[in-house]
């Protein structure tokens, strides 16, 4: 086996699993998934009940069993707090012989340099589904328009961003012909939610914008 510590970037914590168990083997990884990993990879803080620090005792405890043969630690989780990886970095400073660690997250960015540093990274490539929209373009009007906003007035920046890129695909395949200035706008509507811009702001500008290209094709 081709042992090394590395970080795994991807959302679907079960795919991975199975692409590691086939990998490796059952018998060679221990798996950590917590739940509330903001809280559970603490260690040593008095301002959290201390059983809800029961994941981060328990992997430090594996972690410094030495083995035989290679033991790989995996620790998955959608978020890591800055106190939760300082508490994983004192445990890659000197790791006993035979132990490997795979962290996997969804992003790369939710880690520190500190962290990236010391691991190779392996970015798999995520087929996402588009976000399918029951709405018709060619009929809308303010009411439809008022629905629409009220759907997705709670969205993240990640949905935001699905939800722009299913937009202009139904643009396309309703026959909606934007003005060059218009299409302009969904790129910079794009780039303004990575910059966590409000999304009610920006789709309410696009939903309009769409609503005045209806009605100048009647």
């Amino acid at each position: 086996m081709n042992l090394r510590n590395k970080i795994i970037i991807h959302n679907d914590f079960d795919f991975i699993q199975e692409k590691l168990t086939s990998e490796f083997g059952i018998k060679n990884l221990k798996f950590f998934i917590p739940k509330n990993p903001d809280v559970e990879l603490r260690l040593n803080d008095l301002t959290y009940d201390k059983n809800s620090q029961a994941t981060a005792k328990a992997i430090m405890k594996e972690s410094y069993i030495a083995e035989a043969n290679a033991k790989i630690i995996v620790i998955m989780a959608k978020s890591f707090r800055d106190e939760a990886q300082n508490f994983l970095l004192k445990l890659f400073e000197e790791p006993p012989k035979n132990v490997y660690f795979i962290i996997v997250a969804p992003s790369k960015n939710v880690f520190l340099p500190t962290v990236l540093s010391r691991f190779i990274i392996e970015k798999y490539k995520i087929q996402k589904e588009r976000m399918i929209l029951n709405l018709n373009l060619q009929k809308m009007d303010l009411a439809s328009i008022l629905n629409f906003l009220k759907k997705y007035e709670n969205i993240d920046k990640n949905e935001c961003l699905d939800l722009l890129d299913a937009l202009s695909y139904e643009c396309f395949k309703q026959d909606i012909k934007l003005k060059d200035d218009e299409i302009e706008f969904f790129y910079k509507a794009y780039e303004l939610v990575k910059l966590n811009a409000k999304p009610s702001i920006l789709l309410s500008t696009i939903a309009l914008m769409l609503y005045e290209r209806k009605n100048e094709n009647l």
